[in-house]
């Protein structure tokens, strides 16, 4: 008997175990602009989170390729990603070879979620986790319709929600390598790198770019998504045209290509001359 009733509370502690495994690994839900922190959660080592794309292999989450490097400064994979609260996936690719016009790098990444976790294209400030407007990315806007004085925002781990107009094109060069971006009058500090550069207009919120770094100037330059999307043969589900606008379902379950904005209405982008030494963000 007295086996018996050791038997059995030995299998209940084991039930409770069970459980309490189960309520914490709750799924994550990632917002586009979320941090990323690599190694640990709240490390100091740290960028944000990008658009999720989508391809023949699944879905993923971009961030900037530099953020996670190898010993010879090239961009490393393997890396452990946290979020807001714990644990969501994994760096599985890396094109981050340093400078641009030597070694086709592209500085992007893409994030694999763990099982089990999830990603909405919805649009957040990392710092306040308010939204432009509903949030809700609807579409993106082609480097054809991007054009001089082009109001954007951005949101980054380390400075929020900051806006600005757009310059031009411009070489940057960075100490690891040159990079070809587009370049704003917007605010961004080293922990931005990353995080999501959008537009509010009539259309929604309209996907522009990925946060890069900044030019002697100071000001965010980014690359833009359909560069992103080219390099990774992905599209952006959105919250399209097919999709009800209270629409609560992931980018997993549904999502479509939304609008693709591909005129411009302002002057068509210089190439600006280089400056001095820009900072990846």
């Amino acid at each position: 008997m007295h086996k018996r009733i050791i038997g059995v509370i030995s299998a209940m502690v084991v039930l409770l175990i069970t459980l309490a495994t189960t309520a914490s690994a709750a799924p994550y839900y990632y917002l586009v602009g979320h941090p990323m922190h690599f190694g640990s959660p709240n490390s100091a080592d740290y960028c944000t989170g990008n658009y999720a794309v989508r391809g023949t292999s699944g879905m993923f989450v971009m961030t900037a390729g530099h953020c996670s490097k190898a010993a010879d400064g090239t961009g490393a994979t393997g890396a452990v990603v946290y979020g807001t609260s714990r644990r969501f996936g994994q760096i599985i690719r890396n094109d981050f070879r340093g400078d641009f016009y030597t070694t086709n790098s592209v500085d992007a990444a893409l994030v694999k979620l763990d099982p089990g976790d999830d990603a909405y294209q919805i649009v957040v400030d990392p710092l306040t986790g308010r939204s432009p407007g509903d949030g809700r990315v609807k579409g993106y806007y082609a480097n054809s319709a991007l054009s001089e004085g082009f109001v954007i925002g951005k949101m980054g781990r380390k400075t929020g929600w900051t806006e600005g107009m757009i310059t031009g094109w411009e070489t940057v060069p960075f100490a690891d390598g040159r990079d070809y971006l587009i370049c704003t009058t917007a605010h961004s500090a080293p922990g931005d790198s990353g995080g999501p550069v959008w537009r509010h207009d009539h259309n929604g919120v309209m996907a522009i770019g990925m946060v890069i770094g900044s030019n002697a100037s100071g000001g965010m330059c980014f690359k833009p998504i359909q560069n992103l999307l080219n390099r990774f043969g992905a599209w952006i589900p959105t919250f399209g045209p097919t999709l009800a606008t209270n629409d609560s379902r992931s980018m997993t379950l549904a999502g479509d290509a939304g609008l693709v904005i591909t005129k411009r209405t302002g002057p068509a982008l210089r190439v600006l001359p280089t400056g001095g030494l820009g900072v990846r963000n």
